[in-house]
């Protein structure tokens, strides 16, 4: 409504005056950005490549302040950026798709609990279910790549993190404390439950586990989970290292490895603490401890680990920086008071944008992580008319800018979660996918909003997930 409003002359039979249009132009570019990268007018993707090949070097950020995220206007990467907003500014709607899996032998339906995009091939995905099942696919294709049953017990996979210098390697935990390396390359397709003993190393296990990561190298891994201690294993050995103990007052939900040194992570807990841990001091004092005033769900680091980003409970999303904690950043997301709207957050293009979505509600944010101002906010809608798709966790997609997948559960009781691409707009005939069946035409429901921090479905009513507290 406020971006329109110096459009408009009149609303609601009241005349609109001038100086009601100039506040709600300062108002709506204090706070939002019309495009993305600071642009103030569109430009198109023809202009932008033709001036790229004659290396004209005119383009221009069209800001008062050059960021030093928006490099100068004969860089790659600002020719990538500048396409990046040029192809945004031209879509109207984004391509709300839920994944669907074909060449599946069983009528099998699947509860997805985790994701996580591979790091190296931008094809690949691997989500977790609340059956404790681990299950690889081509999300472009929508074929299955490996399928893991659960063996055991019943159980909700909830921690997910592949290697990078083994990309066929991929590391799985549960909440029953089960932890295991699988290698999809000798893994089956097929539900059959067989492969080697190549394809799957056992670690000990980690009580009621919420969280694993790898560090840079390859070499470790971490494991926390409902309590304050946190597990250290050595992947090529197999062995537990260490448990390093009581390293919060609360449980600690999410460990985070940094992205480029293998020594370095953070930790996130509900005692309303983040801390920043070097495995090179014995960590037994934190590097620094930064606070929110709610509970952590959890962190992660920017690409270039100059950042860490924490969410805490109900919008409160902070960026401080990784040198030594300094708050560099709170986003302006309005709280719904509520003590269960587990918001969780992740970097998006790079470190230039960051996603943030809440289980309490249907609202994707994108706000740029330098200055904090909010680009779009995308409303999830269901199936039927009327239903909203709550948000129990995301990930922007590491190879293509303004794209990401969104683990959304209905509200309705016994409905299924679904991940769902949320992609540019383009040209293709658009069709709706469920996790079991054939697709079918119709018009993917989902809206691109200027503001919608009040918009909330049904303020009662919560979710179907019975972990949506944990993980990632």
């Amino acid at each position: 409504m406020i971006a329109s409003l110096p459009n408009l002359k009149s609303l609601d039979n009241l005349p609109i005056r001038n100086i009601d249009k100039e506040r709600a132009t300062g108002i709506f570019y204090q706070y939002f950005e019309y495009l993305p990268y600071r642009w103030k007018s569109k430009e198109s993707v023809l202009s932008i490549l033709h001036k790229r090949e004659i290396k004209s070097g005119r383009i221009k950020v069209q800001s008062s302040k050059r960021s030093p995220s928006h490099p100068h206007g004969t860089s790659q990467h600002f020719y990538t950026r500048s396409l990046s907003a040029a192809k945004l500014g031209s879509s109207t709607w984004p391509f709300l798709h839920p994944l669907s899996l074909s060449g599946f032998e069983s009528d099998k339906g699947f509860r997805p609990r985790q994701f996580e995009y591979h790091p190296s091939d931008s094809s690949l995905m691997v989500f977790g279910t609340l059956d404790g099942e681990v299950v690889v696919i081509n999300h472009e294709s929508e074929r299955i790549v490996s399928y893991i049953p659960s063996l055991g017990a019943m159980n909700s996979v909830l921690g997910l993190c592949w290697l990078k210098k083994y990309p066929s390697k991929l590391i799985a935990g549960s909440d029953n404390g089960t932890l295991k390396l699988y290698d999809i390359n000798h893994i089956p397709r097929q539900i059959t439950g067989l492969y080697g003993n190549s394809a799957c190393v056992t670690f000990d296990e980690f009580d009621s586990l919420t969280s694993v990561h790898v560090n840079s190298t390859d070499e470790l891994f971490l494991a926390s989970g409902y309590s304050r201690n946190v597990a250290l294993y050595d992947i090529n050995s197999g062995k537990r290292l260490q448990v390093f103990t009581d390293m919060h007052h609360g449980h600690i939900n999410v460990v985070k490895f940094a992205n480029h040194s293998p020594s370095i992570f953070a930790t996130s807990s509900f005692d309303q603490d983040v801390k920043m841990w070097d495995l090179r001091q014995k960590p037994v004092n934190p590097c620094f401890t930064a606070s929110s005033s709610r509970g952590n769900v959890m962190v992660c680091f920017s690409p270039d680990d100059q950042y860490i980003l924490a969410s805490a409970v109900d919008n409160e999303v902070r960026q401080f920086m990784a040198v030594d904690g300094r708050l560099h950043l709170v986003f302006d997301i309005a709280p719904t008071k509520s003590c269960q709207n587990y918001t969780r957050s992740y970097y998006m293009n790079g470190r230039d944008y960051i996603i943030s979505g809440s289980c309490d509600e249907h609202i994707v944010r994108i706000c740029c992580a330098q200055t904090g101002r909010r680009l779009r906010d995308i409303s999830l809608e269901g199936k039927s008319l009327g239903s909203s798709m709550f948000v129990q966790s995301l990930r922007g997609d590491p190879f293509r800018d303004f794209n990401m997948s969104v683990l959304a559960a209905y509200v309705r009781p016994g409905s299924k979660s679904e991940i769902v691409k949320v992609v540019k707009a383009d040209s293709r005939v658009q069709k709706k996918f469920s996790w079991r069946g054939e697709p079918t035409l119709c018009v993917p429901q989902i809206n691109l909003l200027a503001s919608s921090d009040h918009a909330k479905g049904d303020s009662d009513a919560h979710p179907v997930c019975p972990s949506h507290i944990m993980g990632a």
